[in-house]
């Protein structure tokens, strides 16, 4: 038996776009933003609005996380979500749409600025940032970790490999 796993928001994610593109069949957009992504909104809104109803909430920030999941939860089905924001407010609102239902296929996500990447030190189980490096020390227990291709929605970060470097 296949077991469901959550989507996960990392850099990767298969719902981040650099535009929004317009989804047919769907009955009504739900657009969420922050003030960071204006200009790409207003363009966006102006592309669909005479072909689908849509609503704007603007969010600013952990503030309005109780607000955003009430109107994520008030959306009928067939909603598209769009999410317009920095990294900070993604990490808010993605996490709330899966918890009220939607799917990865049913949000874009168009981020202003850097992504936050994470490794899993498989040597201690810790959770460290990092850059776009192939090779990282573990924050937590200091070993050479190699930054593996997969990212582990059950650990929340790439897998990093410890190995032992080579003196020269």
């Amino acid at each position: 038996m296949a077991t469901y796993k959550s989507p996960v928001l990392y850099d990767g994610s298969e719902s981040i776009v650099e535009q929004f593109s317009k989804v047919e069949r769907k009955r009504k957009c739900l657009i969420i933003t922050d003030s960071a992504m204006n200009e790409a909104v207003g363009r966006f809104q102006s592309e669909i609005n005479q072909e689908v109803p849509y609503e704007l909430f603007i969010m600013n920030g952990k503030a309005d996380e109780a607000k955003a999941k009430e109107v994520l939860a008030q959306q009928k089905m067939g909603t598209q979500l769009y999410i317009a924001s920095t990294w900070e407010n993604a990490k808010i609102i993605f996490p709330l749409a899966i918890e009220v239902g939607y799917s990865e296929e049913e949000i874009q996500l168009a981020v202003d600025g850097e992504k936050e990447r994470h490794i899993y030190c498989m040597k201690c189980f810790t959770l460290s940032s990092i850059k776009d490096e192939k090779e990282v020390q573990c924050a937590q227990c200091h070993a050479h970790l190699e930054v593996g291709p997969f990212f582990s929605k059950v650990r929340k970060g790439y897998i990093g490999y410890p190995f032992i470097p080579i003196e020269e």
